[in-house]
């Protein structure tokens, strides 16, 4: 790194659900950060803003509302502002609605990647990291999946946008020898998660005494990685200042859609109803991750068992649902915020309602 005193990272998709875990970590091992987001509809930004709460007392943290595929955005942020590594966590997630709007994913993923290739892995290039994940490696790659895997035949909109921001990333250190890690981030889970991912749809759902939705008949198994756990390995690319390399991070331990409702509910002390629909389309089977490499190249492995990464995040949803007005309230009075986030959360309506609920 360039500054041995502080060294400076610049976090894309700061305010979301691992984003703003990876933001608090940072600062915690001694980074400066500049933190960007667009704060998009996807779900409710409050609770990005929320997200934001820990961080924005930080002195050393600057937050920047930004839009990555606009034109020109990210050359001038480049310009003013070269950082020891850039950790590139911002795009559109989501499988399903990627089907109905993919333009909107190529948009949001791949101009954006680029945009941030262009600007950071040229001239002067700086060590990246990039979130992929594991979606890429498709329905047809015998698990445990393994990073030599040919992961062509992404089954998604999603997958293939997720997939062509990898090649484009090669792409980079191939032409201009830029450092890039690409990180196949295995269905992460914990405190912060997006309200449309199933663990915090189904635990949302059961302490309201609604039915769980199921697609399928719950055979697709998942393998759920603590937010902590993917943190850590986040920190290690960090550190990495040549070559080009891609990591699998996952828990290695595949868990079906119906064991995991079982889990979840003893954590939550319910007794869930369960409902089966029909499974769409784009859906991935099984994701298993080989993590050998990460174990070789960081001495990483997982650390948070299943059981006590649910029991963890039950505990953070029922004191989510207390706080987020409380918190959002404290950020505007602290007006450490971009005037366009201050504006949003000022609305009456913003600060009576509670987005985590």
């Amino acid at each position: 790194m360039r500054s041995a005193v502080a060294p400076r990272a610049l976090v894309t998709g700061c305010a979301g659900f691992i984003g703003s875990h990876v933001v608090e970590h940072l600062l915690a091992t001694g980074y400066r950060v500049r933190g960007v987001d667009s704060f998009d509809d996807y779900y409710d930004p409050r609770l990005k803003v929320a997200n934001m709460e820990g961080p924005l007392r930080d002195p050393r943290f600057q937050l920047e509302v930004l839009d990555l595929a606009a034109p020109d955005a990210v050359q001038r942020l480049a310009a003013r502002e070269r950082p020891d590594v850039v950790i590139h966590l911002a795009g559109m997630p989501g499988v399903r609605r990627s089907v109905e709007e993919p333009a909107r994913y190529v948009r949001s993923n791949v101009v954006a990647t680029q945009n941030l290739l262009d600007a950071f892995a040229r001239e002067e290039p700086v060590p990246i990291v990039f979130a992929g994940s594991s979606s890429a490696y498709g329905n047809d790659t015998r698990p445990p999946f393994d990073e030599a895997s040919a992961c062509n035949a992404p089954p998604s909109p999603y997958a293939a946008t997720k997939r062509a921001c990898e090649l484009l990333c090669f792409a980079a250190a191939e032409n201009f020898g830029a450092p890039v890690t690409i990180l196949r981030l295995f269905t992460v889970y914990g405190p912060r998660q997006r309200p449309d991912l199933a663990i915090r749809k189904f635990a949302t759902a059961m302490l309201r005494k609604e039915e769980i939705t199921v697609f399928g008949d719950g055979s697709m198994a998942r393998d759920f990685t603590h937010v902590s756990d993917i943190v850590r390995g986040i920190s290690a690319a960090a550190r990495e200042r040549t070559g080009y390399r891609i990591v699998n991070l996952g828990n290695a331990s595949p868990v079906t859609v119906l064991e995991l409702i079982e889990k979840l509910a003893r954590a939550l002390k319910v007794k869930p109803r369960v409902r089966f629909v029909p499974r769409p389309t784009g859906e991935m089977n099984v994701t298993f991750a080989n993590i050998g490499r990460a174990g070789d190249l960081w001495s990483w492995r997982p650390c948070v068992p299943l059981e006590d990464g649910l029991t963890d995040f039950a505990l953070w949803l029922r004191r989510e649902r207390r706080t987020v007005p409380d918190r959002l309230r404290q950020i505007v009075a602290r007006g450490r915020v971009p005037a366009r986030i201050r504006n949003l959360i000022k609305r009456p309506s913003a600060l009576s309602s509670n987005p985590a609920w």
